[in-house]
């Protein structure tokens, strides 16, 4: 399928690297209403994306996903640039400092605490079970983000 498809140029970038660079022919993106699908000559869009799974599909059919955190993507006719602030494959996300991070949000949302604290812990708590979960969905002895096998 993906041989008939137009390649576009994608980068996904975080501060810390270049995730991707290169070409594709489709990109699945999570934005606030849900997850928009892109391919080559879409009408240009700017959206915010949230937390969540990026889907890319190479010219040659390899599927591609990874786990990123609150970002923007620019769609142009000929290129689509994700900036975001983290962008991790599923095998360099660390399931047990993972599980550390909800479980110490977890306990801190349970606290009494200020609002912004409060808004920090969830935010962590949420970020810490994406990864786990896009972890999990993607690994060849996929675990869950509770800690028990699948």
């Amino acid at each position: 399928m993906s041989a008939s498809l137009k390649p576009f140029h994608l980068e996904i970038l975080s501060p810390e690297r270049s995730f991707y660079r290169g070409a594709c022919v489709s990109l699945i993106v999570p934005i606030s209403d849900g997850m928009i699908g892109i391919q080559a000559g879409r009408a240009p869009l700017t959206a915010a994306i949230e937390d969540g799974e990026v889907r890319f599909t190479l010219p040659d059919g390899e599927q591609r996903v990874c786990a990123v955190a609150d970002g923007m993507v620019d769609v142009s006719e000929t290129d689509v640039r994700i900036l975001c602030e983290s962008a991790l494959a599923p095998e360099e996300i660390d399931a047990e400092a993972e599980r550390q991070a909800m479980e110490e949000a977890r306990l801190a949302l349970a606290e009494r605490m200020a609002y912004k604290d409060y808004l920090l812990s969830q935010l962590t708590f949420a970020r810490a079970f994406n990864k786990l979960r896009i972890k999990a969905k993607n690994a060849a002895d996929p675990v869950d983000p509770q800690n028990n096998a699948l």
